[in-house]
Order: C-alpha cells, then structure tokens, then sequence
C-alpha cells in the first residue's frame, strides 16, 4: 500500500484499531491442503512418477499417491492458462534428467504447439521464521524458474516440474492428447499421457476484475544490474507482458513515463513560497534540504542571458533554521548553443542566522564563451554527496550585470526575485509527451484495466503520518495552490477523455486513514471532484465506516473488514468496492503468505466474485528488500531468505522486524546472488506458485462472470422453455455452497472442491451458449 507498511512481530498481527487476529496452530502433518492428492503414473524404482492438479504446494516430504491414474487429465476454456505438475520422486539420485513435451494434438488434426507449452521446475525457500504459528519452518515451494536443461534429482524427495499449457483464443474446442518425456542417464525413461479438453467458450482478453500490484522499478534496476533508461524501460516491459499474462495491473505503469508540468510566471522551481515572516511583500522562497543523498535547492527556471566580460553582482536576504548554517549560491554557464561549460562553475557560500541578514555576492567575469547562466539557491553547504542537510528562507534577490566602475543603478536580471508574482500571471501547461507513449503500450497495446493516475502536488500520508500537497511552490490552502491544481486536473481530464483511458484511471494518494485523518482526506477528495468530477478517486480502508465511505468512487478494504452487506447496499449507488492484502490478515483467513495454503489466493477471488468486489490489490509485487533493515550497497537475497522485512512507520534502522513469508514478493529476480553477481539480466521475472494460483483464482471468476452472462442470455430467450429451466438450475451455482466456504476464514482448504465445482460450472455455461 503505497510502500508504506506497519511494524508486526513475527507470530501475531495488531492490527490498528481492529484487535488482534487469532491464529491455529500448524498441523502435524505438515501444511494444510488436502489430506491426499496426486496420482501415480509409475512406481519405482529407481524413480516414483506421479501428477496433481497445479493447485497445490507440493512439498518435499509429501507422500507419493497411492491412486494410479496415469493419464494427466485438465480442461480449460480458450485464452486460459491451466496448469499441471508432474513430479519425480527417486529412490536413488537421478542424473541427467531431461524434460520433453511436445504439441498436442486433437482428433480433427487441430494443436497447440510447444510455444504455447511452458515447463518449469518448483524451487523452495527455506523458511527459518514462520509468518505466524498455523505455519511451520523448513522449505517451502515457491519459485518456478523456467526449465533449461538436464538436473540432478536427489533421492528421497519430490522434484516437482510445473506444466503450463496456454489454450490460443482461437483453439479448435475438443480434447487434446500428448505426452510428457521423462529420461535420466542410465536409461531410465517415463511417458505420462496428457489429455486437455478445450471448452467451448473463451475467456475474454481483458480481465473482468480490475486489480493493482506495485511494481515499483528501483528494485528491478538494482537486482538486474541495468545501467541505461533504455534498458530499464526494456526490463520493466518485460515485467508488464507477465503481468498481462496473469490478468493483473501494475500500480503505477506511468513510474518511467510521467506528465511534466511546467508553469508560467512562477519563475523559480523548487522550494515553497510561503508568507509567514516575509523579509519584504507578501511571500518569501523556503527550501528545505532534508536528503542525505541528494543536493536539494531552487533553480531560477529561465536561463539569464549574459553580456561579454561583464561581472555580476547578487544581493539577497536569507535567515536560515540555524545560526551559522552555510548557504551555497551556484552559477553555471552555458555557450550560445547551450552547451555546459566545464570547469566554470562559479559557487559562493556565506553564512547565515536565524534573523534575516542580507548577503551580497560579487562574481568575476564569467567565461569568455558564456551566453547564458544557470542560478541555484541551496539552503546548505553543497557537497558532492548531497550529505549535509538544512533549511533556508530567501527574499529580494537582485541581480546585476554591472561593467567595472559603473555608478548606475542597473536594473535586476532576474524576474520575481521578490517573490511578488501576481495570481493572475501565472498558469501551469502539462506535456503529455512520455505520459502519451507509455500510455500507448501499458493501456493500448497490453490493455491494463487499470492504473494508478500519477498526480502531483495531492497531499499524501497514512494514518501514520501525512502531509499537505504541494503545487508548483505553493501548499494546499492557498488561493495559489487551488488555481493552479484547478487548471492541471481539468488538463489532465481532458486528455484522458481524448485519449479514451478515462474511466480505467483512480488516484490513491492517501493510504489507510485513521478517524483523525478524515477531514484532511475529504478536503483532498473535495478537491479533485471540484475541478475534474470525471476522474476517479479512490482510497484504501482499514476502518471502513459510513464516516470516510462517501469520499470516493472506489474503497478498497482490507480483505478481512469486508463487509458483505454493506457492499451489497452501497454498490448499486454507483460505489465500486475492491480489497486488499497484505501483512494481514493471517491465518485463519484467506491469505498471501508463502507458507500458507496453496488454495488461498484462488479462494481469494472466489469470495471477490460471491461479495460483488470488482478489484483486488497487493502493495507490491516485487519487495525483495528493505532499506530500513540492509544498508546501502546490500541486497536481500530473496531466493534465500523468504522474509519480507519491515520498512518504514517508524521503525528504527537496523531493527528487525516481519511482515511474513512472501508479503509483496510474488515475483523473483533472475539474478540469484544479488550482493555478487553483477552480470547484466536482460530478461523478465521468475514467477512463484502463488502468482500462477493467483491467475488461476482470477480465470475461475471469469467462468463466474461468463455463467451470470450465459443465465441473463438464457432467461431473455422468449419462447425456450428448456433454455430457460437450464438457466434457473444454472444460477444457482453462482451461490457458492457452504462446502466451499462461508467466511473469509471458514473455506475449503481442499483444491479439488474447486476444480470440481469450476467443472460444474463450466457445463453450465457450455449448455446455456450452446446454439
């Protein structure tokens, strides 16, 4: 949830203002699925073979099936992915394992081909501290680095492979057989048969369930190893084509492609113009450099023109936040053709107070090519590792070209020194340039139904912590600011209308408001609606309530206060309803956690659809590491440590403190030794298990969405009387029985209960569209 997250022990979640969330304790047996599952192909020795459904974790010690069924047998709808395991249990160690699986074919001679064929190999993790006590430690089945080559198989241990058949939209329907290929050295060999019945519907090319997970690409350059924008953007797409195969939305695709902003007759960017304790008029430039990274100043946004060998002189007042803080004045030059003139640089510091105190600063000629001078003000002493921090006010800055010897008063180079630009001058234009081309991929061409509109200058915050907005150097509340926003958000409705993306867009710019947190977040929604009422508002909940449900056209709620009831009365008065997880709830309910139950990402979106929620949201999708616990330069090693470590919300540098198994991490980087291997990977994520359970859960709740289509159809068939009973039957398997689930805490942990339900499902919609 906007990279902000709070600080939880390890074995019980608190979460604020909701009272604690029971846990039970884990099974002896192991992690609760199912009591048995899979089927043997072929007993040992030197090698056990045996298949599941891919819906299960299946780890390392668990038994191999006693139930013969040699014969892999899945359906799937058209433009659905289904998944299978086939997994190899040694008695002996196995060398040179291969994989082979070729196209599969049906009776009318129709296939799908090996590229539409993945096989993956299941890697675990080990688990050293339980997210919570229904968990156990040990290794855990979660990444699916694709297949590449012959492996060994240790003896005595599952070595599952993790088969994905994507059915093309424009399959034949029908059933298909193949085989999967088993060799090692010796000249051992298995041949599993695979039957896949294509049904005869499809599933539609943009998901039905709108959703978000953070994508954040700071991690993605630093686990890759990238070094250009070019080959960041290449990266990052790379992640976005797999996110459209897995019918989920990035966040924030406009991370790499943002709207700029320019304004007009502000004169400086940077800083925040502000009116209490002015030198002279009515407003003063602040600037506040509180980065440890990075040199924070105010540039003067219009390059002065220079005259030849002519000194400069700059007077101005400053009083700063310290007595005796240094401030630092920066003139850079530029040619005629605007070219940076090295070496020319021209820096002046003096000291300042908490009083005002007036400075003037006499430059030497500039360089002999100089056409053009840059200005900056830092309220600090610039270094070359933006380390020192500080805060200064400025005021009536004048700046003069004087020849030596002139005694007349010259006029300033610089517009607005005095800070005393009038409202009716200034305006603020929006380039759409970049905002246009990444819009064009990641909505256009990769059809993400949603995405998080990336506004500047909407205050920001949680209940931890939050802040005004801040707008072109004005803060929210002053008549400035209003304007200003006023005109950039009818800008960008506009464009969005032209464009024809409003209405996928919501802007989450406050996270999890507590009570006290209210007023702010409804002047902040008031705001938006005021000056663009088509754009879309939304807003995570932790404490739902009459008191903040108004304030927004989506509210997305932590999964475990959904409040069935409420969705249902408030939905058909246009609200849209969405929900989330994160490092709660934990078991018993419906979780993310590695070291959970593989049906609880599928169940998910079951109760998503049953609850009438049309999104789900994750924080991130690729949290692999924490600055507020690894310090500069070090990576977490996620192939290696599980752990999603807490950052933020006040939790002091260094101190160890869980989220849980996998919050926020459903994708690996490729890079497997992160702190030393510096190679370069060009190439996309490695998928989990939860992430393809995921998909499965979302594709399951398009069969739920095309049966109440299919019934709707059905029912305005005047005159077909069979069509319609068929219909009445129908419909009553969108009312999901209690043996599936109740609560988001009372479900089935049984993957089959779905399968087999979704079958029924499946019938019911081939029946009512067959004609």
């Amino acid at each position: 949830m906007i990279g902000i997250r709070r600080s939880l022990s390890s074995f019980i979640v608190l979460v604020t203002g909701l009272g604690f969330i029971s846990v039970e304790a884990a099974p002896a047996g192991g992690p609760a699925t199912a009591a048995a599952y899979g089927y043997l192909v072929q007993a040992g020795p030197p090698c056990a073979v045996w298949w599941a459904e891919g819906a299960y974790k299946v780890m390392r010690d668990d038994p191999v099936p006693g139930a013969a069924h040699g014969v892999v047998r899945v359906s799937a709808a058209r433009n659905e992915y289904e998944p299978f395991l086939v997994v190899l249990r040694p008695s002996e160690r196995l060398d040179g394992v291969r994989v082979a699986i070729g196209r599969l074919v049906s009776g009318t001679g129709a296939t799908i081909d090996a590229p539409d064929i993945t096989v993956r190999r299941v890697e675990y993790v080990r688990v050293t501290a339980p997210t919570d006590p229904s968990s156990r430690p040990g290794w855990w089945p979660d990444p699916l680095p694709e297949y590449e080559g012959p492996f060994t198989a240790a003896a005595g241990e599952n070595h599952p492979l993790w088969i994905t058949v994507r059915v093309p939209a424009g399959a034949a329907p029908g059933l298909y057989v193949g085989a999967v290929t088993l060799t090692a050295g010796g000249g051992w060999s298995c041949r599993v048969p695979v039957e896949l019945t294509v049904r005869r519907f499809a599933l539609p090319e943009t998901a039905s369930v709108r959703s978000s997970f953070g994508l954040p690409t700071g991690d993605i350059k630093a686990y890759h190893n990238l070094e250009t924008r070019e080959e960041l953007e290449r990266v990052v797409d790379l992640y976005y084509q797999d996110m459209k195969a897995h019918r989920v939305a990035p966040t924030s695709p406009f991370e790499l492609y943002p709207m700029k902003v320019r304004s007009r007759g502000l004169h400086w960017n940077g800083g925040e113009f502000v009116a209490e304790g002015a030198h002279g008029g009515r407003r003063a430039l602040l600037v506040s450099d509180d980065r440890a990274d990075e040199n924070v100043g105010a540039k003067y946004e219009t390059r002065l023109p220079l005259a030849a060998h002519t000194p400069l002189k700059l007077t101005l007042w400053a009083r700063t936040g310290e007595t005796g803080q240094p401030c630092t004045v920066l003139c850079e030059f530029f040619t005629a053709e605007g070219t940076w003139i090295a070496g020319a640089n021209l820096l002046k510091v003096f000291e300042g107070g908490k009083d005002w105190k007036q400075a003037t600063i006499e430059f030497p000629r500039p360089p002999d090519e100089a056409a053009g001078m840059d200005l900056t003000l830092f309220p600090a002493f610039r270094d070359n590792g933006g380390t020192t921090r500080g805060t200064a006010w400025f005021d009536d800055l004048v700046l003069t070209a004087a020849p030596k010897g002139s005694e007349a008063r010259l006029d300033s180079l610089l517009e607005g020194g005095d800070f005393e630009m009038p409202l009716d001058g200034m305006a603020v234009d929006v380039d759409f340039s970049e905002f246009d081309r990444g819009g064009r991929r990641v909505l256009d061409e990769l059809g993400f139904n949603a995405f998080n509109l990336p506004l500047e200058g909407l205050g920001t915050g949680s209940f931890f912590s939050s802040q005004k907005g801040l707008f072109c150097g004005f803060r929210q509340g002053t008549p400035e600011y209003d304007a200003l926003l006023s005109q950039y958000l009818k800008q960008v409705e506009a464009h969005l209308a032209a464009m024809g993306w409003l209405g996928r867009e919501y802007i989450y710019w406050f996270d999890e408001p507590d009570p006290k947190d209210y007023p702010f977040v409804r002047e902040g929604m008031l705001n938006i609606r005021r000056n663009a009422p088509r754009l879309t508002r939304f807003i995570t909940e932790h404490r739902p309530g009459p008191e903040i449900m108004d304030v927004s056209e989506i509210g997305c709620t932590i999964f475990h206060r959904v409040d069935p009831a409420a969705v249902a009365e408030l939905a058909p008065k246009g609200r849209e309803f969405w929900s989330y997880l994160c490092t709660a709830p934990q078991s018993p309910w419906v979780s993310l956690f590695i070291d959970h139950p593989a049906v609880n990402l599928r169940m998910w979106l079951w109760m998503t659809y049953k609850w009438g929620l049309k999104g789900i949201l994750v924080w991130r999708a690729d949290y692999w590491n924490s600055p507020t616990l690894f310090p500069p330069g070090v990576l977490q090693n996620p192939w290696r440590d599980p752990m999603s470590y807490t950052v933020g919300y006040g939790v002091p540098y260094g101190q160890v403190s869980r989220w849980g198994n996998g919050d926020g991490r459903f994708l690996y980087p490729p890079n497997r030794d992160p702190g030393r291997d510096k190679a370069k990977y060009l190439r996309g994520p490695i998928d989990s298990i939860r992430w393809e359970i995921l998909r499965e859960g979302i594709e399951d709740y398009e069969y739920f969405v095309l049966l109440e289509k299919a019934v709707a159809g059905a029912k305005a068939a005047k005159g077909n009387v069979k069509l319609r009973a068929a219909a009445a039957e129908a419909v009553k398997l969108l009312a999901f029985p209690a043996s599936v689930f109740t609560t988001g805490q009372d479900y089935t942990k049984d993957p089959l209960d779905l399968l087999r339900y979704r079958d029924k499902v499946a019938a019911a919609i081939e029946e009512l569209t067959a004609r």
